[in-house]
């Protein structure tokens, strides 16, 4: 949860083993993270995600629309500002309100 702001899940990162992909593992994650304990509390969901990743663009769109929920995106850390050069930008996926 992210202190400041306490309605809101913050997901770092989502890994799964190369032998365990395409099963559903990440979602059924996702899932289980939210039916746990301050379920009622947590009205939003936010997480970073590279332009090139993907499969956490699908993994995160694929939730919003299981939530009906829906999914903004603005820029987290910017290639240049942040990371010299060194690192692609990271893109702040906001999902949510959502019961």
């Amino acid at each position: 949860m992210i202190p400041r702001k306490a309605c809101t899940l913050f997901i770092w990162q989502v890994v799964v083993g190369a032998s365990a992909r395409g099963q559903g593992l990440a979602m059924r994650m996702l899932r289980e993270l939210l039916c746990r304990g301050q379920r009622e509390e947590v009205r939003f969901i936010e997480t970073t995600i590279t332009i090139d990743n993907e499969a956490s663009w699908a993994l995160f769109r694929k939730l919003a629309k299981e939530l009906s929920a829906k999914l903004e995106v603005s820029v987290a850390f910017d290639k240049d500002t942040h990371f010299f050069g060194e690192h692609e930008t990271e893109h702040l996926v906001r999902i949510g309100p959502f019961n």
